[in-house]
């Protein structure tokens, strides 16, 4: 296979899975997640179920698979490793806001544990070098990073389904006010 073929078969793989979220953000409009099937879910978004299944195993693994290539994207334009500074926590709220419509489906689909355990693994590698948390013990830890990830989705779901009535810079500024902001080494 040539570079060129696995360029479009990416590609191809790549509007499928759009196709996959507008159709299911359509049929959740509808009616709830668990009723929405694969036969069903691959009619509206116009792919054969055989297509589907070269991808995915379940409707989930959609959301999963946006979900991390979403975090891959930010965690890479980042490319942070302790310290968060304010432009890169504008970049972040701009970069949520930007994939607004993906957490919408997340929060339609009632999926938003997904958002929230992605958020929780790069707290995790955020504070895992944070000197106020060196004397925590592993399930401390875990604690920690689970109240911090769970506060923030909460946050950032309540702003994208909000139409984010602050700007990026404002929510970054708040986050910073409430300690979620620059976290020191």
């Amino acid at each position: 296979m040539t570079k060129g073929e696995k360029l479009s078969m990416a590609n191809q793989s790549r509007t499928n899975e759009i196709y996959l979220l507008g159709a299911l953000e359509r049929l959740l409009k509808k009616k709830s997640f668990d009723e929405i099937s694969i036969t069903e879910l691959a009619k509206v978004a116009g792919i054969s179920r055989m297509t589907f299944y070269r991808h995915y195993q379940n409707i989930t693994d959609v959301l999963t698979s946006e979900m991390t290539a979403m975090i891959d994207e930010l965690t890479t334009k980042l490319n942070i490793t302790t310290v968060v500074r304010h432009e890169e926590l504008v970049f972040s709220m701009q970069f949520l806001k930007d994939h607004g419509d993906f957490i919408k489906i997340l929060v339609l689909a009632q999926q938003q544990d997904l958002l929230r355990d992605n958020i929780a693994q790069v707290l995790a590698r955020l504070s895992a070098n944070k000197k106020q948390l060196q004397d925590l013990n592993s399930r401390e830890f875990d604690y920690y990073v689970r109240y911090h990830s769970t506060g923030l989705t909460g946050v950032i779901v309540d702003w994208i389904t909000k139409k984010q009535p602050e700007t990026p810079e404002e929510l970054a500024t708040f986050l910073e006010r409430i300690g979620e902001g620059t976290q020191h080494s």
